[in-house]
């Protein structure tokens, strides 16, 4: 084998092990080689991940360390008890979530357990093991958000424009919410449509037509807005997706969140946390 070729295979089995390395979720794992693992629980190397908050691994001087989430009833929403997401959220799990969908809700069979399974498995983050307290927290505000999935799109719809020379509004579409986590604004239609790889600014109904776009949509939002706050309990979630909430502006809606958020984690079988309100 020549030089050249060499070269080529070396950096191309480099960009798998990096890839495969830098997705690593370690929290409770730690990373492999002389990476850090960061305050959100993903290994590299930079000041992002061995600055404030490292977790493991040779974090930088000055760095607080956070201790890894404990496994049992108290810490965040990273901790164990772990499993994947087809054996968390089941058919007959899926099923009776679903049955309490009225009849005369817009969004009636429109969300299935495939389309969320398939959603949640195109993101690396669900493609081993997951914990089940963030599964019980992601489907207890998808829920919240779409009125206990009556809803694939928002009731009192807006326009929803923002100026923006990135991803401006196009001639005849709103970008009010649409999906389980209620997706608004074109700034965040064209942000998940340029990493799904979907035409979502020009076609921002595409999210109240197919499930599986509904469902990779709310976990787009998902792991860029909240997941790096899952540590904090789930009382954080819920001022990531609607701090206007939080701090007794509206207690019920967040007790709707946490009522939720309390049912699938006794189908689960599994204890909370802690910092349930916001």
């Amino acid at each position: 084998m020549d030089t050249h070729k060499r070269v080529i295979l070396f950096l191309f089995t480099l960009t798998i092990i990096t890839k495969t390395v830098f997705s690593q979720h370690c929290s409770t794992t730690g990373c492999a080689g002389n990476l850090c693992c960061s305050r959100y629980g993903y290994c590299g190397t930079t000041s992002a991940y061995c600055g404030t908050g490292c977790r493991r691994g040779p974090c930088s001087s000055g760095a607080t360390p956070v201790s890894p989430t404990p496994t049992g009833g108290t810490g965040g929403l990273n901790a164990e008890p772990r499993d994947t997401i087809a054996n968390v959220v089941t058919q007959s799990f899926f099923d009776g979530i679903m049955s309490k969908v009225g009849n005369g809700c817009p969004a009636k069979g429109f969300y299935t357990r495939q389309a969320f399974i398939d959603a949640a498995q195109s993101f690396p983050a669900y493609q081993g093991a997951v914990s089940k307290r963030e599964i019980a927290a992601m489907l207890a505000q998808f829920s919240h958000e779409s009125g206990s999935f009556c809803y694939k799109e928002e009731i009192a719809r807006g326009r929803y424009c923002k100026a923006s020379t990135v991803y401006p509004c196009q001639p005849g579409k709103d970008y009010y919410g649409r999906g389980p986590i209620q997706i608004t604004w074109n700034y965040n239609y064209g942000a998940a449509g340029k990493f799904l790889g979907l035409p979502l600014l020009t076609d921002p109904d595409m999210v109240a037509r197919s499930p599986e776009v509904a469902f990779k949509c709310a976990m787009w939002f998902w792991n860029q807005n909240v997941r790096p706050v899952l540590d904090q309990g789930f009382g954080a979630t819920t001022r990531k997706i609607n701090g206007g909430e939080c701090n007794g502006r509206r207690p019920a809606a967040v007790q709707s969140r946490v009522d939720h958020y309390l049912e699938f984690c006794r189908t689960f079988g599994i204890t909370p946390g802690t910092s349930l309100s916001c």
